[in-house]
């Protein structure tokens, strides 16, 4: 016994005596990292007290409190919501730089306003993708990567490398036109590439920013990178992955739309051959309403002096309007219970105006928008950028789908079952009216905004027929709708997430454009935008009382129709589906409903308070439309 535990001993001891020396590592402090992604042009939320508070703010103060290191952002930051939309992301840049972001990598909705002014974007806040090139090779982006110097516990600087990277496949997920010139090159050869030029230049670790569909998948292939901070996925993330080389990399990501603001703490370890490494970390995504405490002062101050400054942009003019195109009040001897009963029970002329945008700025055979997308009209005369706003304040992003002409019908059967809900309620409350009754006492079904409106087509509804067999003709194009045939589709963000149209969110997705309210402005801006109106959009008649007849099936067109060549729009682009990876929380995607009307709430009242102006914090499964 004791000439094997001897033998073990000595065995023990010839191990430690040859181990490697990098592997006798000293712990000698800590890299922090504030970080967001997937803010979607947002700027400020609520508390549950209904406190406003602004996100960048709260994002500064968490910084300052926890002497972060980094204040880093992962894409999909300067488009979305109309705070950032009618300024070009102008707003949400000058709120990082006062924030003091020390980078952001681009993700695919960024590129909407067109690469040139995302260039002039990274003049306020570096932008970084090394994998974004032009023609002859070069990097677009002036600044390829950024390092600063951080001192640790042990009292000892170290350099640590930022560098950017966007997912190649997201090239094609913004019109063609906003990337003109343009290669997204391999996400990973590039980082990998730019790691290496990181540390040659004396970097002792490497943090990479990605927007990517598959973080994980991006680190475990690349080398040289020490922990990664995603975007895109919509999700929480805390992870680590193996790497190609062996490091042990964690990944995270922050949520969407202001949800969270994330803070990472690495361990570092010093080798005695004098290299560092991440030995472990600790990711928390925080309630940036429960750091309301921690706003920077200045940060907030800014934020309700660029509100201030779009109320000037909100009234500028956008075209003219030979007639109004109101949000319609029913038309009845009585008053009207609401005043958005008629776009979720008829056909009407606001709802021509908002299709005929899409199918303009998209060129797609047909658009759908659902009714409690469309909150506000159109004055006669002079139309503001507030005016079409106000139609569709909710920031949602326009992307067009491949759906065949059976899933188009099945979908707008399904919208008319909706809708004649509606009918038999408002129908009530009308009745309660005349009665003098409470007409409230009948509800409206919760899901009465998922009514679809539909341009592109010409239909003929029938009101007595059943359920699923009430549209008696349809036409896409002069030519009856082809059940086989495949058409494309111009719908909102908000469709491809919502539960009556659970068919939406497969739909394979052709392209991504602007916002829808960005597509108002570029329809209205256009000459001759009202003669188009009816060209573009659809009509519908509605047929009541008649004896229930059998439904008509469609022709089979000879030759179907191709759909026209979009007019490029003065700034269009899409909307990141939400990750159905299990691997983190799931939160709601680019353009949920739950978001409030943010800066067009001022058109009404010429308020100044981020109360008015603030964006709600959104809450999962929460529906106000």
């Amino acid at each position: 016994m004791r000439r094997m535990i001897g033998t073990l001993c000595g065995a023990l001891l010839a191990a430690l005596l040859t181990f490697p020396a990098a592997a006798l590592a000293e712990e000698v402090g800590t890299v922090s990292i504030v970080h967001t992604n997937d803010t979607h042009g947002g700027y400020g939320l609520t508390t549950d007290d209904d406190v406003p508070v602004a996100y960048y703010a709260v994002v500064a103060g968490l910084a300052e409190s926890a002497d972060a290191d980094l204040v880093l952002d992962a894409g999909d930051t300067f488009h979305g919501e109309s705070f950032a939309t009618i300024v070009n992301g102008e707003s949400v840049a000058r709120l990082m730089a006062a924030a003091g972001y020390d980078a952001t990598t681009p993700g695919n909705h960024d590129w909407s306003y067109g690469a040139d002014q995302l260039r002039v974007l990274s003049e306020l806040v570096p932008v970084l993708a090394s994998n974004v090139v032009t023609a002859d090779g070069s990097a677009f982006f002036s600044t390829p990567a950024v390092v600063r110097d951080v001192t640790l516990e042990s009292g000892e600087t170290i350099q640590v490398g930022v560098l950017g990277v966007i997912d190649e496949d997201f090239y094609t997920s913004t019109p063609s036109y906003n990337v003109a010139g343009l290669t997204f090159t391999d996400p990973v050869a590039a980082a990998s590439a730019t790691a290496d030029d990181l540390r040659e230049q004396g970097c002792e670790l490497v943090v990479a920013l990605t927007h990517n569909e598959d973080p994980q998948d991006f680190a475990a292939r690349a080398t040289g990178i020490d922990a990664v901070v995603a975007g895109h996925e919509h999700i929480v993330i805390d992870d680590v992955v193996t790497a190609a080389n062996g490091r042990e990399v964690p990944v995270v990501e922050a949520g969407s739309h202001l949800g969270y603001v994330g803070e990472l703490e690495l361990t570092i370890d010093r080798s005695d051959d004098g290299t560092y490494s991440v030995v472990s970390h600790e990711a928390t995504a925080h309630d940036p309403a429960s750091l309301a405490s921690l706003a920077n002062e200045d940060v907030e101050a800014l934020t309700y002096q660029i509100m201030e400054e779009n109320e000037g942009v909100l009234s500028e003019p956008v075209g003219e309007s030979s007639q109004a195109y109101p949000f319609p009040e029913a038309d009845y001897d009585v008053p009207s219970p609401g005043g958005w009963e008629m776009v979720r029970t008829e056909d009407t002329a606001i709802g021509h105006v908002v299709t005929a945008s899409y199918l303009a700025t998209t060129g797609a055979d047909l658009a759908l928008e659902n009714a409690g997308g469309i909150r506000g009209g159109i004055p006669e005369g002079t139309v503001t950028a507030g005016d079409l706003i106000s139609i569709s304040p909710y920031g949602n992003t326009l992307s067009t789908y491949e759906m065949t002409g059976q899933q188009v019908l099945d979908a707008l059967e399904t919208s008319l079952e909706i809708s004649a809900q509606c009918r038999a309620v408002l129908a009530q409350q009308l009745e309660a009216l005349k009665a003098g009754e409470d007409p409230m006492q009948y509800s409206w079904p919760d899901n009465s905004g998922s009514v679809l409106v539909c341009g592109g087509a010409t239909m003929e509804v029938d009101w007595s027929r059943p359920e699923g067999q009430r549209i008696r003709s349809i036409t896409v194009g002069g030519a009856p709708l082809d059940p086989a045939r495949t058409y494309t589709v111009a719908m909102n963000s908000y469709l491809p997430g919502c539960e009556e149209y659970p068919l939406f969110a497969t739909l394979p997705a052709v392209q991504d454009f602007g916002t829808c309210e960005q597509a108002l402005r570029a329809f209205v801006g256009s000459d001759g935008w009202e003669g188009r109106i009816y060209e573009l959009s659809s009509t519908v008649s509605y047929i009541e009382d008649e004896e229930p007849s059998e439904p008509e099936t469609p022709e089979t067109p000879e030759t179907p129709s191709q759909p026209e060549t979009p007019e490029e729009p003065s700034q269009p682009e899409t909307p990141s589906k939400p990750s159905t990876r299990p691997s983190g929380e799931k939160v709601p995607a680019t353009g949920d409903p739950t978001s409030v009307l943010g800066l067009a709430a001022l058109l009404g009242t010429g308020a100044t308070s981020l109360a008015v102006g603030a964006r709600l914090r959104r809450r999962s499964g929460e529906r106000v439309r």
